[in-house]
């Protein structure tokens, strides 16, 4: 019924200002190969619909509201707070920042919290060989899957170090094992398995037990005091998790729950779907609505079912843990800028696309762990139960007696007031060290990052100016083509705030580093991509020290 409204709507167009995005019809794609999968079908269908709604949104772009929405409000600003209602009644220009935006802390779960993967791309960075890294946040290791060991000036004689603070009991358990399973050169396919997916193979349980048990061999981190960070040592909260792994490795859930799990925390009406719609190829588009409907990666349609279990990992927790408790998965961390340039639509699926870039990074890290004969890259990974806040002086100390080089801070950034956040920073500093992260809500905490802000005069322009944007990007980072950039299928407001967010981000900038004496390496966009969460993720990258140039062309 919702189509065939959207289609009516379509048909009356007056004036001509909505297009027809002709969105594929991958629920009938995905039948021609799943034939007897009739309710995923049907919750195809159902999201197809969905997306042609969103064309109906385009017919009210140049209509400004007579009284506030606080539907519209809420999800603008996820608040609706008293605080907010007078920064919008008073008068305001573009560009001014709502300075009393409600800030949720980032540890406020007690370490119940368990994203599996990360929900962002991260930057590329080069590690000067022998320095020490410090990741706070770290969620799992994709920090690494793009990073390079540089021989340079600043080197080292001695390995590096990677030395992740993480305030999740999970992302510490799970991502120690998966280091386990990278220094003991288990099959690639078993560590993606583990790292991404909802069903493993009988092979990859094999290996995960195997890695569990050497964990469980670290030593003992302090339960109320800093711990060595230098040291393989788990916390007793970590050490709990993965004992309870090791009895739950003889009692697996089934691949069908797995399924069932998965698809728990998302509808139709996720944004997910338009990765699908905006893919070019049909046999894309089925693969990629597999992945989202399984939460398997690699699929696992060549796999006998006998061979296949639900992931360890994800569905059997202790404590109160629930990974996956809401929608994510593994595109919105996928650095597309570099897997579309290096691989051909017509030669390589997307899914594969992703894999392969997968395989070869993590055979990359694999070999710093564990250096083949003749190789002088190495690295070192300490990964610790810990919350990097300003009451935790303690640890701070211990941080900054690292002497970090760089330091990543994942979108901690969002969590905290800017001077606050600074502070943390200074706190945690070696004498050279750069600090790498990106915010997610940065458009929270300004006027004029959403297209609803400006005038309806202006929003026509806007979004023009950012469809531009998005088809010169397209042309760039994906030369082949594995998606559309033109009559792109999303919610036209998603178009309408890329343009807006250009147009307001030096605002941002100078609030956020307003007072601090230091050096920007820069504060820029990440690449468009279909497969990102938000996508007006902000780069931010600093050092403290007036006297170092952050050179951009290694970040």
């Amino acid at each position: 019924m919702t189509e065939f409204l959207t289609d009516m709507m379509l048909r009356m167009n007056v004036g001509g200002t909505v297009e027809n995005w002709n969105v594929p019809d991958f629920g009938n794609e995905y039948a021609t190969k799943y034939p007897h999968e009739k309710e995923q079908i049907r919750y195809l269908n159902s999201a197809k619909s969905s997306l042609k709604s969103l064309q109906i949104v385009e017919k009210f772009i140049d209509k400004d509201m007579d009284e506030p929405d606080p539907e519209h409000i809420f999800k603008r600003w996820r608040e609706c707070s008293d605080t907010l209602f007078k920064f919008l009644s008073s008068p305001r220009q573009i560009g001014d920042i709502f300075t009393g935006k409600t800030k949720e802390p980032y540890v406020g779960d007690k370490g119940r919290g368990a994203l599996s993967f990360s929900n962002m791309p991260k930057q590329s960075l080069a590690l000067d060989k022998g320095r020490v890294h410090v990741a706070v946040g770290f969620v799992d290791l994709d920090f690494l899957l793009r990073a390079r060991i540089l021989q340079n000036k600043n080197s080292i004689e001695q390995p590096n170090k990677f030395i992740g603070y993480e305030g999740s009991v999970y992302a510490v358990a799970k991502t120690n094992v998966i280091k386990e399973m990278m220094m003991k050169k288990a099959p690639i396919r078993s560590i993606i398995e583990v790292w991404f997916s909802t069903v493993w193979t009988m092979e990859t349980l094999k290996h995960f037990e195997n890695a569990i048990k050497n964990v469980l061999q670290y030593g003992n981190a302090p339960n109320g005091s800093p711990p060595n960070p230098t040291k393989n040592v788990l916390h007793p909260r970590v050490r709990s998790l993965i004992s309870h792994w090791v009895k739950s490795v003889g009692s697996p859930k089934s691949r069908q729950e797995a399924h069932r799990l998965w698809t728990k925390t998302f509808n139709s009406e996720d944004s997910v779907f338009a990765v699908v719609a905006n893919l070019i190829e049909q046999r894309d588009r089925v693969q990629a609505a597999r992945y989202i409907l399984t939460g398997e990666f690699p699929l696992m349609d060549d796999q006998h079912q006998n061979n296949l279990i639900a992931s360890i990992a994800m569905f059997k927790c202790n404590d109160g843990i629930f990974p996956h408790s809401t929608s994510e998965f593994i595109f919105e961390m996928m650095p597309m800028d570099v897997i579309l340039k290096n691989c051909k639509r017509e030669d390589t699926t997307f899914l594969n696309a992703i894999y392969k870039f997968l395989e070869d990074a993590i055979a990359k890290v694999c070999n710093w762990l564990s250096p083949p004969v003749g190789k002088t890259e190495k690295i070192e990974i300490y990964l610790h139960f810990q919350s990097v806040t300003n009451d935790n002086s303690a640890l701070l100390a211990s941080i900054h007696k690292l002497d970090p080089w760089t330091m990543s801070w994942s979108n901690i950034c969002d969590y905290f007031y800017a001077p606050d956040f600074h502070k943390l920073l200074q706190a945690c500093s070696g004498k050279d060290t750069v600090h790498v992260m990106t915010s997610m809500n940065w458009i929270l905490e300004i006027y004029g990052a959403h297209i609803m802000d400006y005038g309806s005069k202006y929003r026509r322009e806007i979004i023009s100016n950012a469809q531009k944007m998005i088809s010169s990007t397209g042309a760039l980072l994906d030369p082949s083509g594995y998606f559309r950039y033109t009559k792109v299928i999303t919610h036209p407001y998603n178009i309408g705030d890329l343009g807006a967010t250009m147009l307001v981000k030096e605002k941002w900038r100078d609030y956020f580093l307003k007072g601090q004496k230091l050096n920007v390496g820069e504060v820029s966009f990440e690449p468009f991509a279909h497969t990102h969460k938000i996508h007006a993720l902000l780069n931010i990258y600093f050092t403290y020290n007036k006297d170092i140039k952050v050179c951009t062309e290694w970040l």
